[in-house]
């Protein structure tokens, strides 16, 4: 895959930043100098989202947020800022063309190595929630948080979605992609299995 590149500003009186997307690593250019560099096996949290900046009476504009990091705790963090409408569809493209080179790079890739993991067997924890083979725990260690896939049920919202039980609709889990780190991923990953399983919804 060859190598991308997208230029940004966080709004219109910031420096130009630029995102370099590759097979080994994502890095962050601000001025045409390095700030930060993250190698693609290090990458380890991810969330992102649209938060609102709210006026004395009504939303006056939004943030387009990414945010990815690393095990060592490390973090990139784009932002793109539109007050009063203004470059509000030009931004938002942006922000998607960012999501995409995001998954062709490195999410989609995280997402295969999990599904590998938990066929072999292996107890995999992500935001607080274990998957395994059999099923998902929601609230570890208990075990009374275990759902098979069967019975998983799932649903999703514009800025959030849930796990739940479908013998027991109240007891669910709710991730919300903006705040819960790697919430987008427990989505993603929670929903191959089901389609792996033959349980698709």
């Amino acid at each position: 895959m060859e190598p991308k590149e997208i230029k940004y500003k966080t709004n219109f009186f910031s420096p130009e930043n630029a995102l370099s997307f590759s097979t080994d690593k994502l890095e962050l250019f601000s001025e045409n100098k390095l700030t930060n560099s993250i190698h693609k096996d290090e990458i380890k949290d991810i969330r992102y989202g649209v938060s609102w900046i709210q006026g004395i009476d009504f939303t006056i504009g939004r943030v387009y947020c990414i945010d990815v990091g690393n095990k060592d705790q490390d973090f990139i963090k784009i932002r793109l800022r539109s007050l009063y409408g203004v470059h509000k569809m030009k931004l938002g493209n942006k922000y998607n063309n960012i999501l995409d080179l995001l998954y062709d790079f490195y999410i989609n890739n995280l997402i295969e190595s999990y599904l590998i993991q938990i066929e072999a067997g292996t107890h995999l924890e992500l935001a607080g929630t274990i998957f395994t083979n059999e099923g998902v725990n929601l609230k570890p260690p208990k075990s009374e948080g275990f759902i098979t896939w069967e019975e998983l049920n799932t649903r999703a919202y514009s800025y959030y979605f849930t796990l739940a039980s479908r013998q027991q609709p109240d007891f669910y889990k709710a991730f919300t992609y903006l705040s819960d780190w790697n919430g987008v991923l427990v989505y993603h990953l929670s929903q191959r299995i089901l389609e792996w399983k033959g349980f698709k919804q």
